[in-house]
C-alpha cells in the first residue's frame, strides 16, 4: 500500500451467496462496529446490490494510511473476514484510494474504475472554482477582518464538505456519460 498523507479510503467488494444476504448483513454490522473502534476511523458506507444483484461494496475511510493499515493487519479484521467467508462467492476485491478518485466513485457500480486523471482534474477544477468563488462572495464580507490563513481555513472548511457530499456526487451523475464512456478509451489515457 502506498503511503498517503491525509485521509485514505479503501473499498471492499464482495459477492454474496444467494440466500445468505441476512447473514451477510449481520456480518457487516459486526465488522463495521469493529472498524469504528480503531484509531483514525472516519466513517464507512455500504452500497448494497440492486434487486437481483449480489455485489456489496463497503467504503472505509481512515485519517491516514498508517491507521488504515493497522485496521487491515489487525487480528480483529482477519477474524471478521473469516466469519464472512461462508456467505460470499469468489475473492475479496480491495482498492485503496488516496486522491481525486474518492470523489469519483459510483454508487451502484462498484467495479467501475475511476475516470482518467485528466478528466478528474478538469471536472474538479470546473466545479471547485465556481464553488469557492460563490463561498468567498457570500461570506467574504463577514470574515474580511481575519488574516489570510484563517480566511482560507473558513472557506475550505465550507468547500470541502460541500464538494464531497453534495457537489461532486451531483456533477459526477450529470457528467457520467463523459466520465465513464463504454470501454472506448485507451488504457494509456489514464
Amino acid at each position: 500500500m502506498t503511503t498517503a498523507a491525509g485521509p485514505v479510503t479503501t473499498t471492499v467488494t464482495r459477492r454474496v451467496r444467494p440466500g445468505h444476504e441476512a447473514f451477510y448483513e449481520q456480518f457487516l454490522t459486526g465488522i463495521i462496529a469493529a472498524a469504528r473502534e480503531f484509531d483514525g476511523h472516519v466513517g464507512v458506507e455500504v452500497f448494497r446490490p440492486p434487486p437481483g444483484g449480489d455485489e456489496y461494496r463497503v467504503v472505509y475511510r481512515f485519517d491516514s494510511t498508517a491507521h488504515l493499515q493497522a485496521w487491515l493487519d489487525s487480528d480483529v479484521h482477519v477474524a471478521w473476514l473469516q466469519r464472512g467467508e461462508p456467505h460470499v462467492i469468489g475473492p475479496l476485491h480491495r482498492e485503496v484510494l488516496t486522491g481525486l478518485e474518492t470523489w469519483f466513485t459510483l454508487p451502484g457500480s462498484p467495479a467501475t474504475p475511476p475516470p482518467p486523471r485528466y478528466k478528474m482534474a478538469l471536472v474538479t477544477w470546473i466545479t471547485i472554482f465556481p464553488l469557492i468563488s460563490a463561498i468567498v462572495a457570500l461570506i467574504g464580507p463577514s470574515i474580511v477582518g481575519l488574516a489570510l490563513v484563517p480566511r482560507l481555513a473558513v472557506t475550505t472548511a465550507i468547500a470541502v464538505p460541500l464538494m464531497t457530499w453534495l457537489v461532486m456526487p451531483a456533477v459526477t451523475r450529470l457528467l457520467r456519460a463523459w466520465l465513464y464512456p463504454p470501454a472506448t478509451e485507451e488504457p494509456s489515457a489514464r
